[in-house]
C-alpha cells in the first residue's frame, strides 16, 4: 500500500475514534449526576476509562507488533462499539462503569495508529505523519461534541452512546478493510523510564507532563457539573462549549503557536501555556453567563494548544534519536496515569470542598508547576 493511502486511512481511523470519544465529554459527567452520581463518583467513572486504557495499552501493543496494526486496530473499535452499547442500555451507574472500562480496554487506536505511521515512514517523514493523526484529533473534539449538541434535542439524551456506537462499529470495518498489518516492537514503558531517568531534564519535562494532566483532567472532568451547577448548562450547551474549546485548540495550533515558537522557543511557551491554563481556571467558577464563559474557556484553549505540542516538542528533542518514539510512549502512558488522579481529585474537591474547588485548586497547581519549571529548566540544561 503507498504511503499516502497508509496516512489517509490513519486519518480516517483516528477521526472516527475521537469523533465518538469526544461525544461524551459534555454528556457523561451529567447523565452520570442524574442517575444520582455523586461528583466524586463522577471522578472515578472518567478516571475508570483512563485506568483501563493504561493495563490494556502494554497487552495491545505486543498484539499489534504481533498480528499487525490493522486487526488490532480493528478490534479495538468493535470493542469500543460494544462499549458504547453498554453506556447506552446502562440504567444505572454500574452498567456506567462496565461501559466506561470496556471502552478504556479498548482505546489502543491512537497508539496504533501512530505505530502503523512509524512502520511506513521514514525518520525524516515522521513528523509529517504525526501531524495527520494531530489534525484527526483537532476535528475530532470538534465535531465529537457538536454532534452531542445536535443530537440531544432530536433524538434524546442517550442518542450520542448509540451514535458512537455506530461510529465505532464503522471505523472496525474501516480499519479491517484499509489499514495495512505492519508490524514493529513496542518499547517496554519500565525500560523506556529508566532510560530517561538519566536525563535530568527529560525527568524533569515528563514529570510536568504527568503534573499537568492531573490538574487539566481534574478541571476538565468537573466542568460540565461547574456549568450546570453555575448556568443551568445541560449536554446541549456543554456540547457546543467542549466545541469552541476545540476550535480555538486547533486555530490556534495552526496559526499562533508555531509563531510562537520560533520567537520564544519550547521552554517559554510551555510557561506561558501553563499561565493560561491558571487564569483559565481561576476565572471559570465565577462566569454566571455564556458571553463571560468564553473567556476562561478560550484560555484553557490558548493553554492547551501552545503548552501540549511544545512539551512534547522539548521531550523529543531531549531524547536520542533512536528513542524518540518510546520517550514520546512513555510520556503519553504518565498522560494517561495524570488522567487517573485527576478526575478523583477533582470530584473529590466538588463535592467535598465546593464546586469552585477544582478550578480555583487547578489554577494554582498550573501556576506552581510554572514556577517550578522555570526554576528547575535552568539548573539541569
Amino acid at each position: 500500500m503507498k504511503r499516502q493511502n497508509v496516512l489517509g486511512a490513519v486519518f480516517v481511523t483516528v477521526f472516527l475514534d475521537l469523533l465518538g470519544f469526544g461525544m461524551l465529554f459534555p454528556l457523561l459527567p451529567t447523565y452520570a449526576a442524574d442517575l444520582g452520581a455523586s461528583a466524586t463518583l463522577v471522578g472515578l467513572l472518567i478516571a475508570s476509562y483512563s485506568a483501563a486504557q493504561l493495563v490494556a495499552a502494554p497487552v495491545l501493543g505486543r498484539a499489534s507488533d504481533r498480528w499487525g496494526r490493522g486487526p488490532i486496530v480493528a478490534a479495538s473499535a468493535l470493542g469500543a462499539a460494544l462499549g458504547y452499547a453498554v453506556l447506552f442500555l446502562a440504567d444505572a451507574m454500574t452498567g456506567l462503569f462496565v461501559g466506561r472500562i470496556i471502552t478504556g480496554l479498548c482505546a489502543g487506536n491512537i497508539a496504533a495508529a501512530q505505530a502503523t505511521i512509524s512502520d511506513v515512514t521514514t525518520p525524516e517523514e515522521r513528523g509529517r505523519g504525526m501531524a495527520v493523526v494531530g489534525a484527526a484529533i483537532g476535528l475530532g473534539i470538534i465535531f465529537g461534541p457538536a454532534l452531542t449538541a445536535l443530537s440531544v434535542p432530536l433524538a434524546g439524551e442517550k442518542s450520542p452512546f448509540a451514535i458512537a456506537a455506530v461510529l465505532a462499529l464503522a471505523n472496525a470495518v474501516w480499519a479491517a478493510r484499509a489499514l495495512p498489518r505492519t508490524r514493529g516492537t513496542s518499547p517496554r514503558l519500565l525500560t523506556t523510564l529508566g532510560r530517561a531517568a538519566r536525563h535530568p531534564a527529560l525527568v524533569l519535562l515528563l514529570s510536568v507532563n504527568f503534573l499537568v494532566m492531573v490538574a487539566f483532567s481534574q478541571i476538565e472532568s468537573q466542568l460540565p457539573l461547574l456549568t450546570r451547577h453555575t448556568m443551568g448548562f445541560g449536554p446541549v450547551e456543554n456540547g457546543y462549549l467542549f466545541m469552541y474549546v476545540g476550535v480555538v485548540i486547533v486555530v490556534f495550533q495552526l496559526t499562533g503557536t508555531r509563531w510562537l515558537s520560533s520567537r520564544l522557543g519550547d521552554e517559554r511557551l510551555i510557561v506561558l501555556g501553563l499561565g493560561c491554563f491558571a487564569l483559565g481556571a481561576a476565572l471559570a467558577p465565577f462566569v454566571t453567563t455564556w458571553w463571560q464563559v468564553l473567556l476562561p474557556a478560550g484560555l484553557i484553549g490558548v493553554g492547551n494548544a501552545t503548552q501540549a505540542p511544545s512539551l512534547m516538542a522539548a521531550i523529543s528533542k531531549q531524547a536520542g534519536a533512536d528513542e524518540q518514539g518510546a520517550i514520546l510512549g512513555a510520556s503519553q502512558s504518565l498522560g494517561s496515569s495524570g488522567r487517573i488522579v485527576g478526575p478523583v481529585l477533582g470530584g473529590a474537591l466538588f463535592a467535598e470542598v465546593a464546586p469552585p474547588a477544582p478550578y480555583l485548586a487547578g489554577g494554582v497547581a498550573f501556576a506552581v508547576i510554572a514556577a517550578a519549571f522555570v526554576v528547575l529548566d535552568r539548573r539541569v540544561t
